[in-house]
């Protein structure tokens, strides 16, 4: 009862009594202090009325306000019999009170809304715990999953009556956000487990947070425990070369390309990234560092970079890396502190491959790089460069230093090469030139150490030895150069003239093929220049690929105007350099000479030098055979001065070799001589191959030939060579001739 009350009970007694009692004597009380009494009664029932219609209008707003609330409301007695409750509070409990009758009491309303799928044994622990909270009424908070799926955090507190009143506050979106970022903790975590990077997560103080298993295997560690006493940037910094814990998140720290020294010593390489997380998100400074792994990458880089300046033959290095290391010595050698160049190839090495086959000469290679190597001599390094070409470098030896080098070189070649059941001998070629002392720049370099090297191999006997660049080299280079320029002018100009010489028949002299011989009176100097050395010049240059193109036009087009005009030639025989039959556009460049001279077909022989045959044997066999379909013959000139000679014609579809005339020099007095040349012409016979002997010039040496069997002969004895006009005029009168006993008959037919 509130006091409100209390008074309207006073006041009303009060007022019923005074309506009927009177005075002690009897008589009534006076009427102005009743109706002054009665008054203060009727006041005070209204009053009490109205303060009764309040209170049951804010009894009605507490009522619905509690009703409409989300947070379950309930009030129990001191017998723990449901007195009040709102809607939300049923709802919490599912259909536990469609199942009970009133009175309702709290463990009747717990084991209705306990879910009949739980186990029993799990159902009485629920139902122990809530009644235990129930009974103690701590006012302390308690979060409790509801069978509607609803997380409440209930608030149970007893009044001084003994009333226990709960409250339950719906804080479900707050478990859906709390289990929402333990999935997203989970996934990163199973992110983090299964990326193929390391993850090291710490605090400000380097504890660590989260590290996940590949973080452990760089390190080599076997689980988190062993850094768990650590702080983290430092045991990096111990095992990172490069990291600074002092600038965890500095920019040079963000990008790195690192190696870890791992506890069992192995070393692997890492990027680093490192991303610091703002004190605002997690409260204090954390960092997340990542460590990809890339020594694999590393290991492929290193393979890469081998063998992109690693020669796979011989594990040498390789062009490429002379062509870089050469440029950097040009930079740092002084004349106090020269790099010197050696410059070397091994003798007649091309042989080798054509007489033993090219895994012999791999293998020599290989035995020859491996002997150089083992001279041990420091700060000096081999490159091949191609073929049986090498170069070495050495920084900072005195010239006689330098020599000791060749001369170890050319001892460690001089011993014979035991290659499976093959016993080869070679000797090695060395040309010598230092930076700045011969030339300041790499290229030029090069070139001296080669001059140098082209000088030994001039020397009688052709090689086996070493020489240094001198002054009397770059000037015959320098006049070699000269030599280029005006052979493209006189390519240009065409100051090129010829002189053709015959070849006769022994049997009856005739004339069964010319020669067209190139020759060159210099226009700059006026001199007469020998064919030996201006070709030889343009070979080195590269200028003779138009020489011999050149030539081979002019001759077609001589051979064609003489058919125009009835004069029959015999087979005209050009000579070519071997590089120009191997250029890539040879064939091409014929065909467009003989579109314009057709007729020249079967009238025109290639001669080309045996002593200077290309490599590859079987590109030169088709280029060969592609001749031969085109009506022009082929012819091996010098045949006999090469080492391979015999494979030659295995190999070669030709159709004439001429003999050496070194041998036909001395064929009428030296038996050796002789047998050698009766061979190679009973040899080419079997083969169907017509020999010429040239250089014949004695009366002696043409019998001796006759006795060998060569029924070809060329040379001064019969027939200088002789101008153009000269051999058109030669021809024109043996075409005319007719009888038999001609001097010079023209024959068309070769024996």
């Amino acid at each position: 009862m509130g006091p409100s009350d209390a008074i309207f009970l006073i006041v009303t007694v009060v007022g019923v009594a005074l309506y009927t009692w009177r005075t002690i004597d009897g008589t009534p009380y006076d009427p102005v202090l009743v109706l002054a009494i009665r008054g203060i009664f009727l006041a005070f029932t209204v009053w009490y009325v109205l303060i009764g219609v309040r209170r049951r209008q804010l009894l009605s707003y507490f009522s619905e306000a509690i009703e409409k609330t989300p947070t379950a409301f309930a009030i129990y007695d001191e017998r723990d019999r449901l007195v009040a409750r709102n809607r939300a509070y049923e709802l919490a409990h599912g259909t536990a009170f469609d199942q009970l009758r009133e009175p309702i009491y709290y463990e009747n309303v717990v084991k209705a809304a306990c879910p009949p799928t739980l186990p029993p044994a799990v159902q009485r622990r629920e139902m122990d715990l809530s009644l235990y909270h129930h009974r103690h009424a701590t006012g302390k908070p308690f979060d409790r999953l509801y069978s509607d799926g609803r997380w409440l955090r209930v608030i149970k507190a007893r009044t001084a009556s003994g009333a226990n009143v709960g409250v339950g506050i719906d804080v479900t979106e707050l478990y859906e956000a709390k289990a929402a970022a333990d999935r997203e903790h989970s996934r990163f975590r199973g992110l983090a487990e299964n990326l193929p990077i390391g993850i090291w997560h710490f605090d400000s103080e380097g504890r660590t947070i989260f590290v996940n298993r590949d973080l452990l295997d760089l390190f080599d560690l076997s689980s988190q425990d062993a850094i768990a006493n650590v702080a983290a940037p430092y045991f990096i910094a111990a095992h990172v070369q490069g990291f600074d814990p002092a600038h965890l998140n500095d920019e040079h720290n963000k990008l790195g390309n690192l190696a870890i020294r791992t506890v069992d010593g192995h070393t692997r390489h890492v990027i680093i990234r490192t991303s610091a997380l703002p004190a605002e998100t997690t409260g204090l400074g954390e960092t997340i560092m990542s460590f990809i792994d890339v020594t694999p990458l590393k290991e492929a880089e290193r393979r890469i970079d081998y063998l992109a300046h690693r020669d796979m033959l011989t594990g040498a290095r390789n062009r490429a890396a002379f062509v870089e290391a050469i440029e950097t010595a040009a930079d740092i050698s002084t004349d106090d502190n020269p790099c010197w160049m050696l410059s070397m190839d091994l003798d007649d090495f091309k042989p080798i491959n054509d007489q033993f086959g090219h895994a012999v000469g791999d293998a020599l290679l290989r035995e020859f790089v491996n002997r150089i190597e083992a001279i041990g001599c420091p700060d000096s390094f081999l490159y091949r460069l191609g073929g049986d070409e090498f170069c070495i470098m050495l920084m900072g030896l005195s010239r006689p230093q330098v020599e000791d080098v060749a001369k170890a070189i050319l001892e460690a070649v001089d011993h014979p090469f035991q290659l499976g059941h093959n016993r080869i001998c070679v000797a090695a070629s060395i040309g010598i030139a230092a930076i700045p002392l011969d030339a300041t720049d790499a290229d030029s370099a090069q070139r001296y150490a080669d001059l140098a090297l082209y000088s030994v191999k001039k020397r009688p006997g052709g090689g086996g030895g070493y020489a240094f660049f001198t002054k009397e080299l770059a000037e015959r280079d320098l006049q070699e150069r000269i030599m280029t320029l005006d052979l493209s002018r006189a390519l240009a100009g065409n100051d090129f003239e010829f002189a053709f010489q015959p070849i006769f028949r022994r049997t009856d002299r005739a004339v069964v093929a010319i020669e067209a011989l190139l020759r060159w009176t210099n226009r700059r100097t006026g001199e007469r220049v020998p064919p030996a050395r201006f070709i030889a010049a343009a070979e080195r240059s590269g200028v003779i690929g138009r020489i011999d193109h050149w030539v081979f036009a002019r001759v077609a087009a001589y051979v064609s105007d003489l058919l125009n005009r009835g004069i029959k030639p015999p087979l005209t025989m050009i000579n070519m350099s071997p590089l120009t039959l191997e250029a890539s556009g040879f064939i091409t460049g014929i065909d467009q000479i003989l579109q314009k001279f057709p007729d020249v077909c079967g009238h025109l022989c290639i001669e080309i030098t045996e002593g200077v045959m290309v490599d590859d044997r079987a590109r030169l066999r088709e280029t060969f055979r592609k001749l031969g379909d085109r009506g022009i013959r082929t012819a091996i000139d010098d045949f006999g001065t090469g080492q391979t000679s015999v494979a030659l014609l295995r190999d070669l579809p030709v159709g004439f070799i001429k003999i050496d005339r070194s041998y036909v020099a001395g064929i009428e007095t030296d038996p050796q001589a002789m047998a050698i040349v009766a061979t190679i012409v009973r040899l080419s016979r079997d083969l169907g191959i017509r020999v010429i002997g040239e250089g014949v010039e004695t009366q002696e040496q043409l019998s001796a030939l006759e006795t060998a069997g060569c029924d070809l002969i060329q040379g001064y004895l019969w027939g200088r060579p002789i101008a153009a006009a000269e051999m058109e005029v030669l021809l024109e009168k043996a075409d005319a001739a007719t009888s038999p006993t001609a001097t010079h008959p023209v024959s068309d037919r070769l024996p």
